[in-house]
């Protein structure tokens, strides 16, 4: 496992661990689209801000693409893929 790896998980699970938190879940399944985990448009900002927390190095944010389709795990992938280490 490359560190790169271990990095991506341990985002994904953190991301779910605080998008469940502000959504008052026990849990949230990485692969799941965040409109069926209830992420509406009231909350999305929330996500918006723990995602901002979570990966501080985002270069081009309008390179990101969510939709109510897109899964957490989706979007750590994009997030990852727009930062740069700060």
């Amino acid at each position: 496992m490359t560190m790169t790896t271990a990095i991506e998980e341990s985002k994904v699970q953190d991301l779910c661990e605080q998008t469940a938190m502000m959504l008052n879940k026990d849990s949230v399944d990485a692969d799941t689209p965040i409109a069926e985990l209830g992420v509406d448009s009231l909350n999305i900002v929330e996500v918006i801000l723990i995602c901002e927390q979570l990966y501080p190095g985002v270069m081009n944010p309008e390179n990101l693409v969510f939709d109510e389709h897109t899964t957490l795990r989706e979007m750590d992938g994009q997030l990852i893929e727009n930062s740069v280490e700060v």
